[in-house]
């Protein structure tokens, strides 16, 4: 049976709702429990065999720094003549050029397959979210490097518990694959205990890598926790690859950031662009610059609640005045929402349920205050999603129109 050929005529199917006598069901995971009469399939382990990929697969977990580790990863690669698929929040890349947009952080497995096969690339730099983990997205993948860049809350909507959504992190690196985790050893044996952001992780000894510190202080994005996920991209492509961090600290002269990720959007007044939605990725990115700050940020609907007051506590350490406002309400009333984050503020407070309305406000203010701006939340997601359409919305743009009015 000549799977490839299957594949490239898109004849096999993860749905069983999809199949025909034509087809081969791709059995996994996610779809066992719909598939006990399917007699006849293949697994991923199975089907990815079969394919004989010469694709070395990467992935990278962690609570936040995930895509811009990937995206520096994915340029030093293809700098040093690879070519390279890079997954993940911000869509599909083949040698950093979109070929589609996002759907999940972590696709269904057949999806991953798919675009392997598809561009056949040396290295398939992906995004694996805890969601992916437990879900068993990656299934049958065999990974070369696997990279840790932090651990803090989120996602407690899904996991219950810290400790439960530490552990399923924890499990991404129990194999003897190559593994670079940000953290400080605590103990070695057969199993390390690696201290990440102050919590302990059990993990395979074999080929474990730590950074405890960061490789490089140069670099072309703003704030202190970049170094470290510019140093994780390096410490990897240098054991990937066997070149040396020296040489590849110069390729990265030429790369210019991550759209989204602290992108300076507008120098007068200073206005800046980030995704971080986590309590703890918004206290790293606001940390990293002195001077008066504006936050315009919200959090998301029908995820976690608990985040939310923490979330207007971190905003509260390092800024002057908060903009609270919509992001991705979904099915949740956008106004309840923001008063569960309003009970963690402790600064000068507004709420402006209309994004657009509030970056106006904070554009206004900081031009006033002579204050940098933060957009927080969306980074370069191009819609709002509300509970029965998504509206299509992207903070870099509005700014740019309002600027420019």
């Amino acid at each position: 049976m000549d799977l490839a050929q299957f594949l490239k005529s898109d004849l096999i199917t993860d749905n069983t709702k999809e199949l025909t006598k034509n087809k081969i069901f791709l059995k996994t995971f996610q779809n066992s429990k719909y598939a006990n009469d399917v007699e006849n399939f293949i697994t991923p382990r199975e089907l990815l065999k079969s394919l004989n990929l010469k694709t070395k697969f990467v992935g990278i977990t962690g609570t936040n720094g995930k895509t811009t580790t990937a995206f520096v990863l994915s340029f030093l690669l293809k700098k040093l003549g690879f070519s390279v698929a890079t997954q993940g929040t911000e869509g599909f890349f083949y040698n950093l050029e979109k070929k589609e947009e996002k759907t999940l952080t972590t696709p269904p497995i057949l999806t991953t397959i798919k675009r392997a096969f598809k561009y056949c690339p040396d290295f398939f730099v992906m995004e694996v979210s805890s969601h992916g983990i437990v879900q068993n997205r990656i299934e049958g993948i065999e990974f070369s490097i696997k990279i840790l860049t932090s651990f803090s809350q989120d996602h407690l909507d899904f996991h219950h518990s810290m400790k439960e959504y530490k552990k399923i992190k924890e499990s991404f690196f129990q194999d003897d694959c190559l593994k670079v985790l940000k953290g400080k050893i605590k103990s070695k044996s057969d199993f390390a205990i690696v201290d990440v952001d102050g919590y302990d992780f059990k993990v395979n000894s074999k080929n474990l890598y730590v950074l405890s510190k960061p490789l490089i202080e140069d670099v072309s994005m703003a704030g202190e926790f970049n170094k470290m996920n510019f140093s994780l991209a390096l410490k990897s492509a240098s054991l990937i690859t066997g070149e040396n961090i020296e040489d590849l600290k110069d390729l990265l002269k030429d790369f210019k950031g991550v759209s989204g990720r602290m992108e300076v959007v507008c120098k007068d007044p200073l206005i800046v662009v980030d995704f971080a939605h986590t309590p703890d990725g918004i206290e790293k990115v606001l940390k990293s610059m002195e001077g008066k700050k504006i936050v315009v940020f919200g959090a998301g609907g029908n995820r976690d609640r608990e985040k939310r007051a923490l979330m207007g506590e971190a905003v509260s350490k390092y800024a002057d005045f908060a903009i609270i406002t919509n992001d991705n309400p979904r099915c949740e009333n956008p106004m309840e929402i923001a008063k569960e984050i309003q009970k963690g503020v402790t600064i000068p407070n507004e709420i402006v349920l209309d994004r657009q309305n509030a970056i106006k406000r904070g554009i206004d203010l900081s031009k006033k205050e002579k204050a940098t701006l933060f957009v927080l939340g969306k980074g370069d997601e191009k819609y709002i999603e509300f509970c029965t359409k998504k509206i299509p919305f992207n903070d870099k743009e509005v700014i740019l129109n309002i600027i420019k009015e």
